[in-house]
């Protein structure tokens, strides 16, 4: 290799691509795509989290939310990032876990996350990525995309669905039972901008003992709706 090159960042960026092309990989199916040793594939896992390029989910390395900031500013989108602020203020304001979702293609994704001290067994992080049809804010975003820019969906998909997303176009607003942490509710609403166009979604997670409260339909409801008002009012 020429002296100008350094091997190491060759090797990281091998890494990245095997997991962006399998769309997550494990440690030993990189040690055979890359013929790194185990200590060697680990070393540059350990560094490429440490940057937030990569996160460990149960042993699978997917690519990190760092990729997803430099995607929002390549799109002018990078202004959501600006908006952390009004995201912290509203989980110390709610005491709940606080994420902000951005989108593109047919995925959602978690650019920020904003905790608090109710967040025991938190099952979200930073990073996340979801199908707009299958996640509370990716529906939230999906009610308000335009028919050519929505997914292809099954009849049966389309049935389910329908119905809710006519309803979300309305209320702005669903609260929904995390489908892989059923003891966690995510309750979303969109940020759209001033031509009624989704631009990301801000999302609550609370115990579902505490969706049961009534501070869920006078209080987070209503901080949450503003909170999204407020960023839209900024775009203007």
């Amino acid at each position: 290799m020429p002296q100008n090159q350094i091997t190491a960042t060759k090797t990281a960026f091998e890494i990245l691509d095997v997991i962006h092309e399998s769309q997550g990989a494990s440690a030993a199916e990189l040690m055979e795509a890359t013929n790194l040793s185990r200590g060697g594939v680990y070393k540059h896992l350990r560094t490429l989290i440490e940057v937030s390029a990569l996160v460990n989910r149960d042993g699978i390395y997917v690519l990190g939310p760092k990729f997803t900031e430099y995607g929002l500013e390549t799109m002018d989108s990078y202004f959501m990032l600006e908006q952390t602020d009004k995201i912290d203020k509203l989980a110390q304001s709610l005491n709940a876990p606080t994420n902000l979702w951005t989108h593109n293609d047919y995925s959602c994704h978690c650019v920020y996350t904003a905790l608090a001290t109710d967040q025991d067994g938190y099952p979200r992080s930073r990073g996340d990525s979801e199908l707009l049809v299958e996640s509370p804010p990716g529906k939230v975003i999906l009610a308000h995309l335009p028919t050519e820019r929505q997914p292809d969906l099954t009849e049966r998909q389309n049935q389910e669905l329908s119905v809710q997303l006519e309803e979300l176009r309305e209320r702005q607003l669903l609260e929904e039972t995390l489908s892989f942490a059923p003891k966690w509710v995510s309750i979303s609403t969109p940020v759209l901008d001033p031509s009624d166009q989704p631009v990301a979604a801000i999302e609550i997670i609370i115990p579902s003992e505490r969706a049961t409260g009534i501070d869920v339909e006078h209080n987070i409801s209503g901080l949450l709706t503003e909170t999204a008002n407020r960023i839209r009012v900024e775009m203007l």
